[in-house]
């Protein structure tokens, strides 16, 4: 490695901090001021025709960094959706910090702008429901039970329960939570089944990220004939170091609901209706309360709620989805589409015209199912 990059790094413009180790295998940290992730580690790092390169995200969101020393500083570009974008960084010490990672709560303000979040929440509030994309949301229910789901008294969760109970959905949300936890570092694994999420939960201190254990748990529920999908919700701005995934479910009584399985979690509104993903984002809107679940919680430590508002608060002004929802379909296939839904009149400009061709404005249509 070329011992000019060891050091502490800084890049202004997206408010992102790197530290390189003088170490073999490579090793850094990286922190982000606009997500409130500190001293994280990217998903890999290395070195490849000259320059130093590292990756951060998942897979459908995954950017891909190369950086080389140049006149002091450090310069090179990032990948994302196939789009190549200049990145510079100037050195702050010349002795990198190893400090341990931590989360800190979101900024209010979103990032080079004047507005906090909430601001640009309802900003950007409404949709445009005067097209039709034609856009489908196909669900493929039932299927054989993975023999790996018997380690983990699977049968119990669910015995005397059918998919004409809401109760079956809840149980495994808590089969899904009881058995494996969250670390938003850790990644999930390039599998996307019930079991290659489970065996990378298995290497991994049972815990995967939020798009891991979101996966999961809406197999599980299509498994029993629960119609179920995985959410990616979005911020703001674009690239982002942080968004949040979630499970959007269709109740056997014909409710919606939102499940979170990163916090054991579903909500309610002042009337005692469970909240979906889409109503969730009114209730934000109009500042009014809700209310948690008595069992929610992160990794034993409990469940902040107002944290959760906040961070929910950043997540809930883009969103995107499979439109097939099968087992180990996540993003786009040969079968399946990868769709966005965009507020009325936000700026994509800076978008690539083959992401483009993937928004929606029809929220309508978005959350058929």
């Amino acid at each position: 490695m070329d011992k000019r990059l060891v050091g502490k790094w800084y890049n202004e413009d997206m408010g992102e901090t790197i530290n390189i180790f003088d170490e073999s295998p490579l090793r850094m940290k990286m922190s982000f001021s606009s997500s409130g992730y500190y001293n994280y580690e990217p998903n890999c790092v290395y070195e490849k025709d000259g320059y130093l390169c590292y990756e951060i995200n998942d897979e459908y969101y995954r950017m891909v960094y190369h950086v080389q020393y140049v006149d002091g500083g450090l310069e090179g570009f990032y990948v994302q959706h196939g789009k190549k974008t200049p990145i510079k960084y100037v050195k702050l010490d010349d002795v990198p910090e190893d400090a341990p990672y931590k989360y800190v709560p979101i900024e209010i303000y979103v990032p080079n702008t004047d507005k906090t979040r909430i601001e640009i929440l309802k900003q950007y509030a409404e949709y445009d429901r005067s097209i039709e994309y034609g856009v489908g949301n196909e669900f493929v229910l039932g299927g054989d039970v993975p023999q790996i789901l018997e380690k983990y008294d699977y049968a119990e969760y669910i015995n005397g329960l059918d998919n004409t109970k809401d109760e079956l959905v809840l149980r495994l949300l808590d089969f899904t939570c009881d058995h494996f936890g969250h670390n938003g570092s850790g990644g999930m694994g390039s599998g996307k089944t019930i079991t290659d999420i489970i065996e990378f939960c298995e290497k991994n201190d049972h815990k995967s990220n939020c798009r891991g254990l979101s996966i999961l748990l809406a197999s599980l529920l299509r498994l029993n004939g629960i119609k179920a999908q995985h959410i990616t919700c979005m911020p703001y701005e674009d690239p982002f170091e942080d968004c949040h995934v979630v499970v959007d479910c269709l109740l056997p009584s014909g409710k919606r609901i939102m499940l979170d399985p990163t916090f054991r979690l579903y909500l309610k509104d002042k009337t005692g209706e469970v909240v979906s993903l889409p109503r969730l984002r009114e209730l934000l809107l109009a500042d009014q309360p809700i209310f948690e679940n008595s069992t929610a919680d992160y990794n034993g430590t409990g469940f902040d709620k107002e944290y959760h508002r906040n961070y929910m608060i950043k997540n809930t002004f883009r969103f995107a989805r499979c439109t097939l929802n099968k087992e180990g379909v996540d993003g786009r296939t040969g079968d399946s589409r990868y769709i966005e839904l965009i507020p009325r009149g936000y700026p994509t400009d800076k978008f690539s015209e083959s992401r483009r061709a993937e928004f929606v404005y029809n929220d309508v249509e978005f959350w058929r199912l």
